[in-house]
């Protein structure tokens, strides 16, 4: 099986990480935003996997988000699927490497340029962060290895907030964009903040108004929505479950094309709502600059087991 990395890059919004002058940080939004992503050229590895490398130490798995982010739970996640699954012969240390919209990560990780006994797990925050140009190394200095998968984007209030669905939001906006402040990880411009800029767009409201606050995590943004300091909080399913099952956050709406599966199968879509915005997050598996093809064809054959 031939696995393939695609992904996408956008014109996205430079922007500080609290809330001060929102109408310059996204004044570049409005003007020149291209809603959608420009897909990279394609990039396919070998179809046979090549002999005769395995790590021969334990790898260093790094994440871009604090403990308890979406990124780390993934990692965890893909840690237990490989280790107890004995899907290879290697030993994962998940390591944290939070900030700089996914930049750090990457940074440590080319400070290792062709071993891949260092891989990370990137997100869609990074790619952003990337387009707005404030990472100092591109999608231009990583070796791909495989998009990993999709995940959906959640909307929440505080449980003692008066907004009981993603419509009230709209109409907050459509009368004062600067009503409401939306916390999200871990860039601004990511999909989570064009969601966002989407929805007061389709309610008629001035994106450049947006009161946006940029945080490590989602866990982080959904502990500063339940703690009141933010109005709604932008995140993944998990980084809001906990605290929602706590009774401390209420769910809004989900911004995925159709209602998720299980736990969350009432939770209706923005689209139901009447705000046809469509949003997801991404993720990715990346090693160094220079990691020589039969690494990468090693870490090939595990994700695809994985997955």
């Amino acid at each position: 099986m031939s696995i393939a990395f695609t992904t996408g890059l956008g014109r996205f919004i430079a922007g500080p990480r609290h809330e001060d002058n929102p109408k310059d940080v996204l004044t570049f939004c409005v003007r020149h935003l291209v809603w959608l992503f420009a897909v990279l050229p394609m990039v396919t590895f070998a179809q046979a996997p090549q002999v005769g490398w395995k790590p021969s130490k334990p790898v260093e798995f790094i994440v871009s988000a604090a403990p308890g982010g979406a990124n780390d739970r993934l990692a965890r996640a893909i840690q237990r699927i490989v280790q107890d699954g004995q899907l290879a012969p290697v030993s994962l240390n998940v390591v944290s490497k939070p900030g700089g919209g996914g930049s750090i990560a990457i940074v440590y990780l080319n400070a290792h340029a062709g071993d891949a006994h260092y891989i990370t797990l990137a997100s869609s925050a990074w790619m952003s962060t990337v387009a707005g140009g404030r990472g100092t190394v591109t999608h231009r200095d990583v070796t791909p290895i495989v998009k990993l998968l999709d995940e959906p984007i959640v909307y929440f209030a505080r449980a003692a907030s008066t907004l009981k669905s993603a419509r009230e939001i709209a109409d907050h906006l459509k009368k004062d964009p600067a009503s409401l402040a939306f916390g999200l990880a871990a860039a601004a411009g990511n999909p989570l903040h064009l969601s966002i800029v989407n929805g007061a767009r389709r309610a008629g409201a001035d994106p450049g108004q947006l009161r946006i606050v940029v945080f490590n995590s989602g866990s982080e943004t959904a502990v500063q929505v339940s703690g009141g300091h933010v109005s709604v909080g932008v995140s993944s399913p998990g980084s809001a479950l906990p605290l929602t099952q706590s009774g401390k956050l209420r769910l809004l709406a989900v911004a995925s094309a159709q209602r998720l599966d299980g736990s969350l199968s009432s939770l209706p879509t923005l689209r139901e709502q009447g705000i046809d915005v469509v949003a997801t997050a991404f993720y990715v598996m990346l090693a160094s600059k220079g990691t020589p093809p039969a690494q990468v064809s090693f870490w090939e054959e595990v994700f695809a087991r994985v997955v």
